[in-house]
C-alpha cells in the first residue's frame, strides 16, 4: 500500500480537549426502527427529501466548529482522513472496475455521501442504501464511498432459493462455493472455483419452476464475479466486482472501499492510537452511554447493542479486533500503559508496544501499527467505531440500516461527551421488496385469531351459532342455560342471606350443569366446528405458504432487473 500524507499538525498538543464546555445532547428518547412490512415500501428517517441539505448542514457544522481547539484538529484530521481513505478507495475501486479512477481536486469541498455493508449477496432492502448514496452524490455533484465490511465474519457460502409450489414452498439452499469455518471476509478465498463459476446457472435452473420469475439479475452480474476471479482469489472482492458492476450499468459510480484497507490507513491508525491513549475516559463514556441506552430501550441483553467494554488488572478494553492472520477466531483487543509506552494485548499475548508519552504526539505509535500487517497481526475496527470514525472524520452524511442506526443513537452521545462535539445527522433506510416468484394468499394473522375465536366460542356457547332448527329442537337446554346465567347473576348482587360455603356449593352445582349443557349444545356444532377447523388448517397453510413467499430475505440477485429498478426508482429527493 502506498505511503499517505502525513497528518499536518504534529503538535503534541494536537488533542481534543477535555475542558471544552459540554456541548448539548439530544434527549434519549426510545426509537421506533422497524423494517417495512409491506410489500414495495422504502423507510427513510428522516425523509429522503432531506439528504442533500442534512449533508450540507454537517458539513458547515464541522467548519464553523474549527474556531476552538477540538474543531481546529478535527478540521484537519477531516481533511487528510478524506483524502488519504479517497485515494485508498480509488486504487481500490480501480481494481474492481479496471478503470483509473480520478479523484476530484477539491475533495474538502465536495459533499461525501458514505455506507456500508458486509460484501454478502443480501436483500434488496440493503442494497438500496447503495443505490441511495449514488444517486445523493450525482444530485449534489459529490461523492460516494461503500464501506466494504470484510473484518467481519463469513456467515454463509450459500443463498435461499425458494422452490415446491404455490401451496407448500420451501426454501433451499445453492452455494457460490464450499462450506468453510466461520471467519473474517478478507482472509476468506474462493475454495471451489467450478462451484463458483457455475453459480448462475444452477440458480437459474432451479428457478424454473416458477414460471412467473422473469431472468434473475444474477445472469447479469455473474459473469463480472467470475471474471474477477481471474484478478483476486478474495470471495470479497469477486462479489464486490459483481455488484458494483451492475451499479455502474445503472448510472451509479460510487467509490467502495474495504475495511481491511481503511484500518491501513495513516488517519485511522491515528484514531485508533487517540482511543488507546484515551483508553480509560472512552471506556467510561461508552459504558455510561451503554446504560443509558438500554435503560431507554429497556434492553436486558448484555450484548445489545454491544457488549461493554471490560477493564481488568489494568488491561482496559478498546473497541477493536485484533488477530493474526489466518485464525478463525477475531479477539478483543485490550490495551495497558507502562510509564511512556501502550501494550496491546489479545487477551491472551502482548502482540504489540506503542511508544505513546503522555504529551508526545502519536507519529512514532502510528508507524508501530504500520509494521503489524508486516507480522501477520490485523487490527481492525468494530461496528461502533467504523461509523465513529467514518461520521467524525470522513463523510459528510452517513446511511444506516435499520441495525447500525440503532447502535449510532449511543454514538451521538460519544461525540458530544468524548470528542466534545455536535454530533452530525445520518441517515436511516430500509426497504421491503418480496421476490414476485408467485402470488401471496389473502391471509392474514388475524383471520387465524378469529377463527380460534369461533373454536372457544364453540365451546361455551354453541347455542349462539345454532339454526333456526336446532333452536327449536333444543329449546329445554337453551332455556336451562339461560335459567342458570341469571341465577347465578342475581347470586352474584345478592348473597348476603347465605353462608360463604353455601354460597360455594350452588356456585359448583349452577357450573357443573352449564358445562353438562354446553357439551350437549356442541354436539350439535360438530359439523360447523368441523369445517371451522379445516379452514383454520387452510390458514396456517397459507400462512406457512406465505412466510416464503413474503419472505425479504431473499438475496438480491434472484430478482428480475425491472423489479429492482422500480424499487429504486422510489428513491426521490422531492
Amino acid at each position: 500500500m502506498s505511503s499517505v500524507t502525513p497528518f499536518p499538525c504534529q503538535n503534541p498538543d494536537s488533542r481534543f480537549d477535555s475542558g471544552t464546555k459540554p456541548v448539548p445532547e439530544p434527549e434519549w428518547v426510545k426509537q421506533d426502527l422497524r423494517v417495512p412490512k409491506y410489500d414495495d415500501v422504502v423507510f427513510a428517517r428522516p425523509d429522503l427529501s432531506q439528504i442533500i441539505g442534512d449533508a450540507e448542514a454537517n458539513r458547515d457544522m464541522f467548519q464553523s466548529c474549527s474556531r476552538d481547539r477540538s474543531g481546529k484538529i478535527i478540521s484537519s484530521l477531516r481533511s487528510w482522513a478524506r483524502r488519504a481513505v479517497l485515494e485508498e478507495a480509488a486504487r481500490y475501486t480501480a481494481e474492481l472496475t479496471g478503470s483509473t479512477v480520478e479523484l476530484p481536486a477539491d475533495l474538502d469541498e465536495q459533499l461525501l455521501f458514505m455506507t456500508g455493508h458486509q460484501p454478502a449477496l443480501y436483500h434488496p432492502g440493503v442494497w438500496i442504501k447503495n443505490l441511495l448514496i449514488g444517486k445523493a452524490a450525482q444530485q449534489s455533484a459529490g461523492l460516494s464511498l461503500n464501506l466494504i465490511v470484510d473484518n467481519d465474519l463469513v456467515s454463509s457460502t450459500a443463498i435461499k432459493i425458494p422452490q415446491g409450489t404455490r401451496d407448500t414452498p420451501f426454501f433451499s439452499e445453492i452455494s457460490f462455493d464450499e462450506t468453510i469455518k466461520k471467519k473474517p471476509w478478507e482472509e476468506t478465498t474462493i475454495q471451489n472455483e467450478e462451484l463458483f463459476r457455475t453459480f448462475s446457472a444452477r440458480v437459474e435452473k432451479a428457478l424454473k419452476v416458477w414460471p412467473e420469475l422473469s431472468t434473475p439479475l444474477l445472469c447479469n452480474i455473474w459473469p463480472a464475479a467470475v471474471a474477477h476471479m481471474q484478478k483476486s482469489d478474495r470471495l470479497a472482492d469477486c462479489l464486490a466486482a459483481a455488484r458494483h458492476a451492475q451499479e455502474q450499468r445503472w448510472g451509479i459510480e460510487n467509490l467502495e472501499l474495504p475495511i481491511s484497507r481503511m484500518c491501513q490507513t495513516g488517519p485511522f491508525l491515528w484514531f485508533a492510537c487517540h482511543l488507546f491513549k484515551n483508553a480509560r475516559a472512552f471506556r467510561a463514556t461508552h459504558n455510561e452511554v451503554l446504560s443509558e441506552y438500554r435503560k431507554v430501550n429497556r434492553v436486558r441483553s448484555k450484548t445489545h447493542p454491544v457488549p461493554e467494554l471490560s477493564e481488568s488488572d489494568g488491561w482496559i478494553e478498546s473497541p477493536f479486533w485484533i488477530w493474526r492472520t489466518g485464525e478463525t477466531r477475531r479477539h478483543q483487543l485490550f490495551v495497558k500503559r507502562e510509564q511512556d509506552q501502550i501494550q496491546l494485548s489479545n487477551g491472551t499475548d502482548v502482540m504489540t508496544t506503542l511508544p505513546m508519552g503522555e504529551n508526545c504526539d502519536l507519529s512514532a505509535a502510528i508507524e508501530v501499527l504500520k509494521q503489524l500487517p508486516d507480522q501477520g497481526i490485523l487490527l481492525r475496527t468494530r461496528a461502533l467505531t467504523t461509523t465513529l470514525f467514518a461520521r467524525l472524520f470522513m463523510g459528510d452524511l452517513f446511511v444506516h440500516g435499520i441495525g447500525g442506526a440503532k447502535y449510532d443513537e449511543m454514538t451521538d452521545r460519544i461525540f458530544s461527551r468524548f470528542f466534545h462535539l455536535p454530533p452530525p445527522r445520518y441517515l436511516t433506510l430500509s426497504a421491503t421488496r418480496f421476490l414476485p416468484f408467485c402470488q401471496p394468499f389473502d391471509v392474514q394473522h388475524c383471520d387465524e385469531t378469529c377463527l380460534q375465536r369461533i373454536l372457544r366460542d364453540l365451546d361455551f356457547n354453541s347455542d349462539r351459532h345454532l339454526s333456526p332448527e336446532q333452536i327449536r329442537d333444543a329449546a329445554t337446554l337453551v332455556e336451562r342455560k339461560r335459567t342458570l346465567i341469571r341465577a347465578q347473576q342475581t347470586a352474584e348482587k345478592h348473597d348476603d342471606s347465605l353462608a360463604r360455603n353455601e354460597r360455594r356449593r350452588l356456585n359448583r352445582l349452577r357450573f357443573r350443569e352449564l358445562r353438562e349443557i354446553d357439551a350437549e349444545l356442541s354436539q350439535l356444532t360438530l359439523s360447523l366446528r368441523e369445517k371451522i377447523n379445516g379452514d383454520l388448517e387452510q390458514v396456517h397453510q397459507q400462512m406457512q405458504a406465505n412466510a416464503v413467499i413474503q419472505s425479504r430475505e431473499i438475496s438480491f440477485v434472484l430478482y428480475p432487473e425491472q423489479t429492482l429498478r422500480q424499487l429504486f426508482e422510489k428513491l426521490s429527493f422531492a
